[in-house]
């Protein structure tokens, strides 16, 4: 005949489901604080747009691969 597993104990639960919430509150935070940067033209998570508004204004219209990489 079958026999149900132990259950975990109120404590665990509550370490775990603390872990849980951090890790959200942990991503949370990062994705704030990259929107802030991104408004603030600060970041250069993509591009940095003041390289390639300079490139613009030169008329250097394409953009290699590898130039967006020099860019980050």
């Amino acid at each position: 005949m079958a026999v149900p597993k132990k259950r975990r104990s109120k404590s665990k639960g509550k370490i775990k489901l603390a872990i849980w919430k951090g890790k959200g509150r942990k991503m949370a935070n990062r994705a704030l604080s990259l929107a802030k940067s991104i408004l603030n033209e600060e970041s250069k998570f993509i591009f940095n747009k003041k390289e390639v508004e300079k490139k613009i204004k030169n008329k250097e219209t394409t953009l290699d691969i590898k130039e967006v990489d020099n860019l980050e």
